[in-house]
């Protein structure tokens, strides 16, 4: 659970820079120049009647910061909390390329927790419909033949040991990029959710996702994807991981405190 959830709209104040806020100040302070840096005002610093305040600006989304505080900024609409957060769901959906569905979005559900449960629920569609792999070469000491030996290799490490071979073969596995990016995603979403269906997804995505490597270079991973026929079941999902991973995208923010944080611009 969170230890904290501010939920405003645009461009309306977040929290006041005081000693109250010590630890909220420090990081929200450090996002601010973040951001500031970046050129993309998300949180900036404002002044009303001697006070100085944290103020959300025209992106929407949310930030989730290091001490389990969870920020969400609301689009400003006329018609609340509820209408405010389908306008925002339903541009995530746009962008990412899933089909949104006004009447199953439960109202009393953040936009961040809706984030995570359609990243969940697609995720979990790949997996049943099996997931892809790949051949890979593999070297490694055998007690059979498998592949072709690789005899100056063998007579140094097997020189004593007949009954081992050293050969070169060909495996079948999943560890390919499109579930490499897949996994690293799962693993952070599972950090930050507190709703028990999206959570119990994810640890099934990363039970099934056991044999695939964490990517140490995310960004590398995505130049190895290969978009084929056999692949587009992975589109949503992808998209999903690259709002997450690929500063390109322009959707990812980060800072020092920030665990994961997703801003868009609404039309």
């Amino acid at each position: 659970m969170y230890t904290k959830h501010l939920c405003v709209s645009a461009n309306e104040n977040i929290a006041e820079i005081s000693a109250e806020n010590g630890k909220l100040s420090e990081m929200l302070g450090e996002f601010a120049e973040v951001c500031g840096a970046d050129g993309r005002k998300v949180i900036a610093v404002s002044g009303k009647n001697g006070k100085k305040y944290f103020t959300a600006g025209s992106y929407c989304g949310f930030a989730y910061l290091t001490d389990r505080t969870l920020i969400e900024v609301l689009p400003r609409t006329k018609n609340g909390t509820a209408d405010a957060r389908k306008t925002l769901c339903a541009e995530f959906c746009r962008r990412c390329g899933y089909t949104f569905v006004p009447s199953a979005l439960d109202p009393e559900m953040n936009f961040m927790e809706y984030f995570i449960s359609v990243f969940a629920d697609e995720t979990m569609k790949i997996i049943k419909s099996g997931v892809l792999s790949r051949y890979t070469s593999c070297e490694e000491n055998m007690t059979s033949v498998q592949g072709a030996i690789l005899f100056s290799e063998n007579i140094r490490r097997n020189l004593v040991h007949r009954e081992r071979v050293y050969v070169r073969h060909d495996i079948f596995t999943p560890d390919r990029a499109e579930n490499r990016i897949i996994k690293a995603a799962a693993k952070l979403l599972n950090k930050m959710t507190a709703d028990p269906r999206s959570s119990h997804l994810l640890k099934e995505t990363l039970s099934f996702l056991d044999e695939v490597r964490v990517p140490h270079d995310i960004t590398a991973e995505f130049g190895k994807c290969i978009n084929t026929r056999n692949t587009k079941k992975y589109s949503t999902t992808l998209n999903i991981c690259r709002m997450l991973f690929d500063k390109n995208e322009g959707t990812a923010f980060s800072g020092k405190y920030i665990l994961c944080a997703q801003f868009y611009k609404i039309p």
